[in-house]
């Protein structure tokens, strides 16, 4: 889960109130390196790693009213940090993982691994996530892009989704027609509604065979088709329609393998951008910038990312 909140601040995070920092988990001075897939990005001055839902909603809404510049970020799987970060105060979700199921339904916390969310319906026997095993992401930042693979997305699972609101701190529960999903898309990227807490529905089988080999059968497509062995953030652009696809025309163009600094094209999948030894965030900018010049040059189209940048 990723949500921005840096306009129009009054307030430095370099003058962080104190009882902030007293009430609320928290490093200092932490490699944002640590918190990202792609092993990239500066130094946050505040990490704030809340214990429960209660303390995370709390510490929302004293930065809000202090009006605070942060970042929320769940398993850092598609976010490129800035190699100086401006805004110093980060929210990790990673301690709010609490998974339970219900009949054919499995509720996940926002910080829940969605691997781990799939392992849960696996052990009880529930189908309609298999697909989404292998997404390296958390449950809140798979319903705030609508995360999909294999034909398997979120919109087409999703029953529920508790919020909360940022603009009255309110709490709130949005059915599926209310998120207003669409191809990596929601109401949660352009609105004041931050996710706590989902709710899927799945179909229970008698036995977990099928579900155990369609898991299997996803994964090992993903470990023979993606580069896994090196850093990335997955994906980098979204399709512009169903019948463009932009690995195809980015490994037509002849850019495989195509570097700028440490960060590279993938040779393996064309589609991924792979830091290849020590990239800084300004070497995968410019790389993105390149395929995008070359992309409109061929197809007069503009490229948009799923990778979300972080400053």
């Amino acid at each position: 889960m990723k949500h921005t909140r840096a306009a129009n601040s009054t307030i430095l995070t370099d003058n962080m109130n104190d009882r902030l920092l007293k009430r609320y988990n928290h490093l200092t001075d932490v490699s944002l390196k640590d918190y990202s897939t792609f092993k990239i990005g500066g130094t946050a001055k505040y990490l704030f790693q809340p214990l429960s839902l209660f303390e995370f909603t709390g510490l929302i809404q004293e930065l809000e009213e202090d009006r605070i510049p942060y970042h929320i970020i769940g398993r850092g799987s598609n976010i490129l940090f800035a190699d100086e970060m401006k805004t110093k105060c980060i929210i990790v979700t990673s301690s709010l993982n609490q998974i339970g199921t219900r009949e054919n339904k499995i509720i996940a916390e926002c910080g829940a691994p969605l691997r781990s969310v799939c392992y849960t319906c696996l052990k009880d026997n529930l189908s309609g996530m298999e697909g989404l095993s292998g997404i390296p992401g958390t449950v809140g930042g798979a319903v705030y892009m609508n995360a999909g693979a294999y034909g398997f997305s979120v919109d087409r699972l999703l029953s529920t989704v508790e919020v909360f609101n940022r603009k009255d701190f309110s709490f709130e529960t949005l059915d599926n027609r209310e998120c207003r999903f669409s191809y990596r898309n929601s109401i949660f990227m352009d609105s004041d509604l931050l996710i706590l807490r989902a709710t899927f529905v799945l179909e229970r089988k008698e036995t977990a065979n099928e579900i155990e080999i369609l898991m299997s059968d996803f994964e090992r497509r993903r470990a023979e088709k993606q580069p896994l062995d090196f850093p990335s953030a997955g994906s980098v652009f979204k399709k512009p329609h169903d019948n463009f696809y932009p690995a195809k025309v980015i490994q037509e163009l002849g850019l495989k393998g195509f570097t700028v600094g440490g960060a590279g094209v993938s040779e393996k999948h064309s589609g991924f951008i792979i830091n290849r030894k020590n990239a800084s965030s300004e070497d995968v900018r410019m790389l993105i910038e390149h395929v995008r010049e070359k992309v409109i040059e061929k197809t007069g189209i503009f490229l948009q990312t799923e990778i979300k940048y972080m400053d």
